[in-house]
């Protein structure tokens, strides 16, 4: 969207903020609420414990920044900021909008799930492969080999999820069924 289509849209949506439909208003604000507020990932390690929100985690995709991360210091969630910002405003497109084309909007957030999980998967692999460089390093003995796995196991024991991760999932999935039945009507 450029800028002068940005500004169309947030005119729209002061002068028919009322048009907006209730249920994607809702929808949005809890996703907003779920991805913000509610703790997503726990980490307990050595006694300590962090909780990250879901933004929180796009900023340490963003970053790389573990350590960074757990403190609440570091960059910014960059482009994946963008990202999260069209999946909070998406679902309210297809009520400011008439064209058909607006009804995709309901799916910004489950693509923006499907974009984050990619990036943990990706971070996930680097993790892993930086273990197996470092039991490589020590040698290709069978307790080397052990420790990268004891390591990585005891990494994903150490995780939980929270509520904001379930509640965010949930809404970006109901979201997408009701942009297919609002595609299949309008179509």
């Amino acid at each position: 969207m450029q800028g002068k289509e940005l500004r169309d849209v947030l005119a729209l949506a002061k002068t028919h903020g009322a048009r907006i439909h209730r249920g994607d208003g809702i929808a949005a604000l809890l996703f907003l609420l779920a991805t913000t507020v509610l703790s997503a990932i726990t980490v307990r390690m050595m006694g300590s414990h962090a909780s990250l929100s879901f933004y929180e985690l796009l900023r340490l995709l963003n970053s790389g920044d573990v350590q960074g991360a757990m403190v609440g210091r570091g960059s910014g969630a960059g482009w994946y900021a963008l990202l999260w910002l069209l999946a909070v405003a998406g679902p309210l497109l297809p009520s400011l909008l008439p064209r058909r084309a607006a009804s995709l909007g309901y799916f910004a957030p489950l693509a923006l799930w499907g974009i984050a999980l990619a990036g943990v998967i990706a971070q996930v692999r680097e993790l892993m492969s930086a273990s197996r460089q470092l039991a490589g390093f020590l040698g290709s003995s069978r307790a080397s080999r052990s420790m990268a796995q004891d390591m990585a196991s005891t990494i994903w024991s150490s995780l939980s999820f929270g509520l904001g991760l379930y509640l965010s999932l949930a809404i970006a999935l109901g979201l997408a069924v009701r942009g297919i039945f609002v595609l299949r009507r309008r179509a």
